[in-house]
């Protein structure tokens, strides 16, 4: 928190007090709020003033969690939920639908390097998108707001739960990365050059918006956020 800033939890409610002009409301994917206003504002009032936006945007974030719903205690990965059970390595049964690991940082690390390897397999697929050279480094982050960046140096760095997601659309991010190596903004060319690689973006961005509410209210994948 920066200087100056006073932060409240009220009842599923987090009131960031700041030295802002107006206020803003955000009704994250798990239905909690998240309010910043200036410190004498009255967020009551303006919460009663919203309750039907509020309440519209949480039917909304239901609507997309719903293939989540019932199965928040197991993981989610590669599309697919498995019960998450304690054992002495990392392994993943696709028969019985558990996967095993012995700790959640053991998870972290396992998973990692899961995704890390594919991404580095998948771009060589697309010689035109990376280049005679490559990408720079490859990381795989525990990101809190996206699915992956390029930076300006060419490094691509990928969110872990992307390894949550099934194989279309762990496609797409990667192809949406690697051609931020040719195009860093989001251009007109820019969409082009994912369309002539992935067709159907426009659809697979609507579902990882979906997906991305699942995994928001996940609590394996909410464990892993935290792990060392």
């Amino acid at each position: 928190m920066n200087p100056g800033e006073r932060e409240q939890n009220l009842a599923g409610t987090t009131v960031v007090r700041k030295a802002v002009r107006s206020a803003r409301l955000q009704v994250r994917p798990d239905g909690t709020l998240r309010v910043v206003a200036p410190p004498s504002f009255d967020v009551g009032g303006f919460l009663l003033e919203n309750a039907a936006w509020i309440e519209e945007r949480r039917e909304e974030f239901d609507r997309l969690a719903d293939e989540g719903r019932g199965r928040e205690d197991q993981i989610l990965l590669h599309g697919r939920f498995y019960r998450l059970l304690p054992g002495a390595k990392f392994t993943v049964d696709e028969v019985s639908g558990d996967v095993t690991s012995p700790s959640a940082s053991t998870l972290k690390s396992a998973l990692t390097l899961m995704l890390r390897e594919e991404v580095a397999d998948r771009l060589k697929g697309y010689p035109d998108l990376v280049g005679k050279e490559g990408p720079g480094r490859i990381t795989v982050r525990r990101q809190r707001t996206r699915w992956g960046s390029c930076s300006s140096a060419g490094n691509l760095s990928f969110n872990l739960r992307v390894v949550a997601l099934p194989d279309p659309l762990r496609e797409y991010i990667i192809v949406h990365e690697a051609a931020h190596l040719q195009e860093r903004n989001h251009s007109a060319r820019f969409w082009q050059l994912v369309s002539d690689h992935y067709p159907d973006y426009r659809a697979a961005k609507t579902e990882l918006q979906r997906y991305w509410v699942i995994l928001e209210r996940n609590l394996v994948w909410g464990s892993l956020q935290d792990a060392p």
